[in-house]
């Protein structure tokens, strides 16, 4: 969601501020530069790949399936299959919130 050419040599700190103003706009239409993808974008590929999935799905016995993913678009879709929601500036809000609260780690692995 943040400018990869903003953000390109910088650290975590150096990167608070923009990632806190970010946050605090919770406009679901900003992007933070023209390389940025903004929630609603997210939100879109997150639907497009759950509908996928469903598609997929359908082909295997086993119904088991293999995901690869950054957290924070794991972090929707999983969202977004417990309780579909439509994109609203309370489902940006939530997700941030799950995002501080419980995080997908790294390398992490769950069944779903």
């Amino acid at each position: 969601y943040l400018s990869e050419r903003k953000c390109a040599n910088t650290n975590l700190n150096d990167r608070k501020a923009w990632v806190n103003a970010y946050w605090d706009k919770m406009d679901c239409q900003h992007r933070d530069a023209d390389d940025a993808e903004s929630f609603e974008d997210l939100y879109l590929r997150v639907q497009a790949f759950h509908h996928k999935l469903k598609a997929v799905a359908e082909h295997y016995a086993e119904k088991n399936l293999a995901v690869f993913s950054h957290g924070q678009f794991l972090q929707l879709l999983i969202m977004q299959i417990q309780q579909p929601s439509p994109l609203t500036k309370e489902l940006m809000q939530q997700f941030r919130s799950d995002l501080v609260r419980q995080p997908i780690k790294n390398t992490e692995f769950f069944i779903f």
